[in-house]
């Protein structure tokens, strides 16, 4: 981990995405920007003709999908270009010109489903069953489902062209987080007495740091700017709620959880059982805690102890390539066209691996039809930044598969399942490295971050969708969102899900302003899905490393599936049902079976 943050052009060509891949030039990017001028008028000339003919209706559908096509890889080139370095102007404009440009064209598009709902039912579902749109007639089914949360063409229009006003609450979210504050962050004195100024990056490597000074003076210092930009932080929050709850309303949903849910076709009960099952198992959270405060000899535990390995990681640093070789062995079960793509995926540089000055901070799988599925990392040598790679990797080859099996109306597969593949390979990793391990020392050092990776992945992924269902349900009952009660509501479900066993001081008081730098809570109901993804992640690998008949395979086809069926019934394919709540008390029970080795090695 460097002392000093380098700037853009100083991070060698090898360690940046290969991005020329999409252009190769600015200049290729505008003459493709180009292009996208007449898309509007040309989409507006099948306005009212949808009701012709199939042939009629599927040439629509084409130019509407060519168009999308082209602005997702205009898209993905300039905000790829943008998140190398948050604070480059040029490149922030460019990613503004076509996310103007996507409104622009999706409020000419506007007019497709309303029209589409307007052909009588039988009459569609007989040209369903023409050769001109069988190959549609996914999409369609899905279009059609939404009949009774549909406006008219001119309400959808309108509609169609707040969400450019509704994407400023995150972008202005990430200038604030990712270039502002950071500006802003004091310097701490690392574990050998120097000077190191605090990064959105280096700050969950100083918490892991065995040094309890360290992680006392990187939590204080880091929280410390934060409260000081929770005003801001919250009148953005509330303007997000506000437009979810609207967008909500206007399409005549009961919330804006219901709206959220709907597209994945899944009940809020699904939703509300995950909540549950959480609540019901915090015993098991409780009593890790307090094994964590006994081994590390704590009088007291507070905010900045929890993420600290509690014995010390045998191999500490990893490089680059150590985190490559890792993550291709742990997925090695996967077979040979799951490896060797992959392994092209590296040497073909899809990822971004190095921080640098402005840019964005954590990790993220991206991409379009037309290109890598990128991966953008900002790779620290922990095991966690590791195990980060390991899960990027499962989405960028979940994109990668169901690019390559569909064609582009299937090839995106539903949010629901997005973390499935991800958290599949985390699994994997795990299995891997506890097989190598051969002391009770590194075995306890795995279990540790085993139970730790339950703890943030499906147990705080949790207590960030209650949260988040909290405060769109105080606005849904007319209140607002102060500074006040969103520190004091957060405040209150941390001390909730962490137990009894904290010391909950003033030291700990400013975690409850951590709501105000979590950028999943703009993402209108995303963050509960990291928890369920994990439940049939656990459940699918353990049946692949068991060995079970067919596991592997179903496992393919599902990342190979994209959208070509529901989302739940592509995931049953694989043996997991997350209709039900037994998935998500696997996984809980997993963890309740790890704490007790755990506990047994410490005994």
């Amino acid at each position: 981990m460097p002392d000093k943050l380098r700037s853009r052009e100083d991070i060698p060509s090898e360690a940046k995405w290969n991005v020329e891949a999409i252009y190769d030039s600015d200049h290729e990017w505008e003459k493709d920007f180009r292009k996208t001028a007449i898309f509007s008028e040309d989409m507006m000339k099948w306005a009212g003709k949808l009701d012709e003919s199939p042939g009629t209706l599927e040439a629509a559908i084409k130019e509407m999908l060519s168009q999308h096509r082209l602005i997702e890889k205009l898209f993905v080139y300039a905000s790829m270009k943008k998140d190398e370095d948050l604070g480059n102007s040029k490149y922030s404009g460019m990613a503004s010109r076509i996310m103007s440009r996507l409104v622009e064209v999706n409020a000419a598009h506007s007019f497709f489903t309303p029209e589409l709902l307007l052909i009588p039912e039988d009459t569609m579902n007989s040209w369903l069953e023409t050769i001109e749109l069988k190959p549609y007639r996914t999409l369609l089914q899905d279009i059609l489902r939404y009949r009774s949360h549909t406006l008219s063409k001119k309400e959808e229009e309108l509609l169609a062209k707040t969400s450019e006003i509704v994407s400023g609450f995150s972008s202005v979210f990430g200038k604030l987080s990712n270039v502002d504050m950071p500006a802003r962050y004091p310097e701490i004195k690392n574990e050998n007495g120097k000077s190191v100024k605090l990064t959105n990056g280096n700050y969950s490597a100083f918490l892991q740091k065995k040094d309890r000074r360290v992680r006392k003076d990187a939590f204080l210092g880091f929280y410390g700017e934060v409260k000081g930009n929770v005003a801001t932080k919250a009148a953005l929050i509330e303007g997000q709620v506000k437009s979810d709850i609207f967008r909500a309303r206007a399409k005549k949903y009961n919330s804006a959880l219901e709206a959220s849910l709907f597209n994945d076709i899944v009940n809020v009960s699904v939703y509300d059982s995950l909540i549950k099952s959480v609540h019901d198992n915090l015993p098991v959270l409780h009593r890790y805690f307090q094994l964590r405060k006994n081994v590390l000899g704590l009088d007291s535990t507070h905010m900045y102890d929890v993420n600290v390995p509690i014995v010390p990681e045998s191999k500490a640093d990893y490089n680059w390539d150590e985190a490559v070789d890792l993550t291709l062995e742990a997925v090695a079960p996967l077979g040979s066209e799951y490896v060797d793509a992959l392994t092209q995926g590296f040497q073909n540089r899809w990822v971004d691996k190095y921080e640098n000055k402005g840019k964005r901070s954590g990790a993220y799988s991206g991409g379009s039809y037309d290109s890598y599925p990128y991966i953008l990392h900002n790779f620290n040598g922990t095991l966690q930044s590791v195990f980060t790679l390991a899960h990027e990797a499962g989405h960028s080859m979940h994109s990668l598969l169901s690019r390559k099996s569909q064609p582009y109306h299937m090839s995106d597969y539903k949010i629901l399942v997005a973390e499935v593949a991800s958290t599949t390979n985390e699994m994997l990793l795990i299995d891997l490295l506890l097989r190598r391990m051969n002391d009770d020392t590194e075995i306890t050092y795995l279990l540790d971050h085993l139970l730790s990776k339950f703890r943030s992945t499906l147990i705080r992924q949790t207590m960030f969708a209650e949260y988040e269902k909290l405060i769109h349900e105080h606005v849904e009952s007319g209140n607002p969102l102060t500074p006040d009660y969103l520190s004091g509501t957060y405040y209150d479900l941390v001390k909730l899900y962490h137990g009894d066993g904290f010391a909950w001081n003033n030291e700990d008081d400013l975690i409850a302003t951590e709501w105000s730098r979590i950028p999943h809570l703009y993402y209108n109901f995303y963050v509960y899905k990291y928890a369920t993804g994990l439940s049939a992640a656990v459940d699918i690998s353990s049946m692949i490393l068991a060995g079970k008949p067919g596991a592997v395979d179903n496992y393919i086809e599902f990342l190979k599936g994209g959208s070509s069926k529901p989302p739940l019934e592509l995931l049953k394919g694989t043996g997991v049902d997350l209709s039900t709540p037994e998935p998500v008390n696997y996984a809980l029970s997993k963890m309740k079976d790890t704490l007790g080795e755990l506990e047994k090695l410490l005994e």
